[in-house]
């Protein structure tokens, strides 16, 4: 197995193992394209293992299915997806362990599978981008999953009419009623690293939307 070591602000791969075809080809002064992977020796957390079976659970529940069926279901899901080997939850990896847990979360906001708001709070999970867009476009509360509307992170103005102005490159999350309240009274920004939030930026197919009037936005942002 080759080693990257950092040598003078440069990265170099030492030793690596050729076939001989390879071996031919940079003989003659030709070049070889490769991959590189970098092997996560870091071990599944014991937080990280509770979170994954925890989220299973709250799949189980709601679909009626086994935990341990739906796990081994989403872990095989996962594999084919990534085109990677099934891992043992009891020796795999924290990058293999992160990836799976976003797997499933996808899983659950794409299916609209409810998941306990004291879940995510105990693992500090933070939805990115791309979750939040989804959620969003499910109409669910990011921190709740009740329903929701469009809070503007970048302010557009109250009084201004939502339907004509331009919403394309604003941020925003998908939040309830009750949500956007509390946000509104303690600031978007603290809002946003308490409950470990990434908004969303609205594009041109999220505003048609909106001026369809298929997604309702606040009109006090």
């Amino acid at each position: 197995m080759s080693k990257l070591y950092k040598r003078n602000g440069v990265y170099c791969i030492d030793a690596v193992a050729l076939k001989q075809t390879d071996e031919m080809f940079l003989n003659c002064g030709d070049s070889l394209e490769v991959d590189i992977k970098l092997i996560d020796r870091r071990h599944i957390t014991d937080k990280q293992r509770r979170f994954i079976f925890a989220l299973c659970g709250e799949i189980a529940r709601y679909t009626g299915y086994d935990s341990e069926w739906v796990r081994m279901e989403l872990q095989q899901q996962y594999a084919s997806v990534m085109e990677i080997e099934v891992e043992s939850l009891s020796s795999c990896s924290m990058t293999y362990a992160n990836g799976l847990i976003r797997a499933i979360i996808d899983y659950c906001i794409y299916n609209e599978i409810p998941f306990a708001k004291k879940i995510i709070a105990d693992y500090d999970y933070t939805f990115d981008e791309k979750q939040s867009y989804a959620l969003a476009l499910k109409r669910r509360c990011v921190i709740c999953g009740k329903h929701a509307e469009i809070h503007h992170v970048d302010a557009i103005g109250a009084g201004n009419n939502r339907q004509k102005i331009s919403h394309v490159g604003k941020r925003a999350l998908p939040l309830c009623r009750g949500c956007h309240i509390k946000c509104h009274t303690i600031g978007n920004e603290i809002f946003i690293q308490e409950n470990h939030l990434s908004p969303f930026i609205i594009d041109k197919k999220m505003e048609y939307f909106i001026k369809k009037g298929e997604l309702k936005v606040f009109d006090d942002d």
